[in-house]
């Protein structure tokens, strides 16, 4: 068992700490698509059942496995050889990211349907696009030992990246508007790009690439390396089910709750983000330590507990002690369960297939949980919230007994 001190020291590594740069470019879209559009749509009159479906939106990030195998195989004339293939995917998308949040931007102020679906896929594409780089970066360029690290480090990022696109956005919409807020932040994706000129990218020889290397071989090399893939699949699919129908309504239940916006940004935007931080080097350490499995068979029980949490906040009404305590828990959970699980799926790919691989893992799990949560609207709507959060739970429970048989298989 590795010492907690050599840990944190991998941590201070350069190549690894780039990745708290990358993953900060990376949170900052999710939120703006996500929970932050829900809450401003939220405040500005629009149905329980419209905001659930602006979850569909997020489907980019499930169909990412589409295009990731042209990230891997396919060079850009002249800008490959000068950046590195992956790189010079990563600078496009950044570039595509940017420009498509600004007509989200525009679409949120005019409340068009048509228009934050048409700029909230592109911006989802692009920004699932950066995703799928950043993961085969971190995959390529780090050491096996160092994924949990790797892992924990970019989460980092991606939380803080969610702080600025959730809680700052939250405060200057108040203060200002929800278009100055969105502009502001979607500066910030600036960082990511600054982060990729640093990155080396390893240097491959370049093959004759046909659709059979491109597309089935990496499925092929996942199935030979994994055994039991099947099952594993499954579990892949379930674990993040509590989670993801859970959050998909959170930001909505706080402004029917009652909650200010104020007390939103500060609680569970600042400050949760802020509790996630330390939750999430806790779990890069505990992947490192117990390893991942054993990791996730502790985190499942506890998430059960965090959805049991939300329904007695249901239940108790805005108290904002309650509030705190439950954000609390609720947020250094969820940052150990993100680094364990990311270290999880990043120890499943090779690195010839690495952006194939980690896409089409995290696709197969987000495409099933993407539909769910675009429906979380009407289970909330059909049950109350305290009801609704008491069943997010129960979708744990077929992922642990699965976790349980790949343990047992000696996974």
């Amino acid at each position: 068992m590795t010492s907690l001190l050599t840990a944190l020291k991998a941590y201070k590594e350069p190549r690894i700490f780039l990745f708290f740069f990358l993953g900060l470019a990376c949170g900052i879209p999710f939120s703006l698509v996500g929970n932050t559009l829900k809450t401003w749509m939220t405040e500005g009159g629009m149905t329980l059942e419209s905001v659930g479906y602006l979850s569909l939106i997020l489907l980019p990030y499930s169909l990412k496995f589409l295009w990731a195998p042209a990230i891997d195989h396919v060079r850009i004339k002249g800008l490959s050889t000068k950046f590195g293939q992956k790189k010079t995917w990563g600078f496009l998308a950044q570039i595509g990211l940017m420009i498509s949040v600004l007509g989200v931007a525009a679409s949120g102020q005019q409340q068009s349907m048509i228009g934050l679906f048409f700029w909230g896929f592109l911006t989802a594409f692009f920004a699932a696009t950066q995703d799928i780089v950043v993961d085969a970066l971190r995959i390529d360029t780090l050491q096996k030992k160092e994924l949990g690290e790797g892992a924990g480090t970019y989460q980092l990022g991606y939380r803080l990246g969610m702080l600025f696109s959730g809680a700052v956005l939250l405060w200057l919409s108040g203060v200002l508007d929800w278009v100055t807020g969105y502009v502001f932040t979607d500066v910030l994706i600036l960082c990511g790009m600054l982060a990729l000129f640093f990155i080396r990218e390893p240097v491959r020889t370049r093959r004759v690439q046909t659709f059979k290397k491109m597309v089935v071989n990496p499925f092929k090399d996942f199935v030979q390396h994994n055994y039991h893939w099947g099952l594993l699949l499954a579990f892949i699919i379930c674990y993040k089910l509590c989670n993801t129908v859970l959050g998909a309504m959170a930001y909505p239940f706080y402004i029917e709750a009652g909650f200010t916006k104020k007390a939103i940004a500060l609680v569970s935007g600042t400050y949760g983000v802020g509790v996630t931080l330390i939750g999430i080097p806790i779990g890069g350490i505990l992947a490192y330590r117990l390893g991942a499995l054993k990791s996730l068979w502790y985190l499942g029980f506890v998430e059960i507990a965090t959805s049991l949490a939300f329904m007695f906040l249901a239940c108790a009404g805005v108290s904002l002690p309650i509030f705190l305590m439950v954000i609390t828990f609720d947020n250094i959970v969820g940052g150990m369960g993100s680094a364990v699980f990311v270290a999880f799926l990043s120890s499943l790919c090779q690195k010839e297939y690495s952006a194939t691989q980690y896409a089409l893992l995290t696709s197969i799990m987000a495409i099933t949980t993407s539909f769910l949560a675009s429906l979380s609207g009407h289970l909330a709507a059909l049950l109350g919230w305290p009801l609704f959060f008491a069943t997010t739970g129960l979708f744990m429970i077929p992922a642990l007994m699965m976790l349980k048989k790949l343990m047992k298989k000696g996974f």
